[in-house]
């Protein structure tokens, strides 16, 4: 007589005693408490765990999710290392850099300035011209009034592009700050 291999087993738990009990099978409101299936000669086979409750599935979940942002931030920390070390040989060369963006900067809001000045310039020699105009009787049409609102308008908008690239310089001398602090943090290693 041959045994079937699910019937050669037996199911260790407790009932609701507290009382562990050895069965052939284990009733149906015992499952979520857990048990063990041990074979025949008593060698433990297989621990299927309690069931979890739903504030130790939302604590086991909360936990699996910080581990892998802990885990997703090194990897990005790792890479973002790479990338400053392919970079940068030495701090010197993170110092040079930031010089050579905010010069560059630098330059184009002068540059950005000159224009604003020669813009109002213009506005300045068209206004007198009107203003001309309007002493010798004339009158000013409105192409040429709408020529100085132009022109106020070149000069605001580029006003406007000088406090964004002052905010971006900003923004620079921080995140090159940053990078020259963990460039020194890894070469001093």
């Amino acid at each position: 007589m041959q045994f079937d291999t699910v019937a050669a087993e037996l199911y260790r738990y407790k009932n609701e005693d507290g009382v562990t009990v050895l069965d052939s099978h284990v009733p149906a409101r015992y499952v979520k408490n857990g048990y063990t299936i041990l074979s025949l000669d008593g060698r433990v086979l297989e621990v299927v765990p309690r069931a979890l409750s739903e504030q130790e599935i939302r604590e086991r979940d909360r936990r699996i999710a910080e581990e892998e942002r802990l885990a997703r931030e090194k990897r990005e920390r790792e890479i973002a290392d790479q990338n400053l070390m392919r970079l940068y040989s030495t701090p010197g060369d993170v110092i040079r850099a930031r010089n050579a963006k905010i010069a560059s900067i630098d330059s184009m809001i002068n540059t950005q300035k000159g224009n604003i000045q020669r813009l109002d310039a213009q506005k300045r020699q068209l206004e007198s011209a009107l203003a001309d105009i309007q002493r010798a009787g004339g009158v000013i049409d409105k192409d040429q009034l709408a020529r100085i609102r132009g022109i106020e308008t070149r000069i605001s908008q580029i006003e406007s592009e000088i406090e964004k690239k002052i905010e971006e310089k900003e923004a620079l001398k921080v995140s090159y700050a940053n990078d020259l602090k963990r460039v020194k943090e890894l070469y001093g290693r």
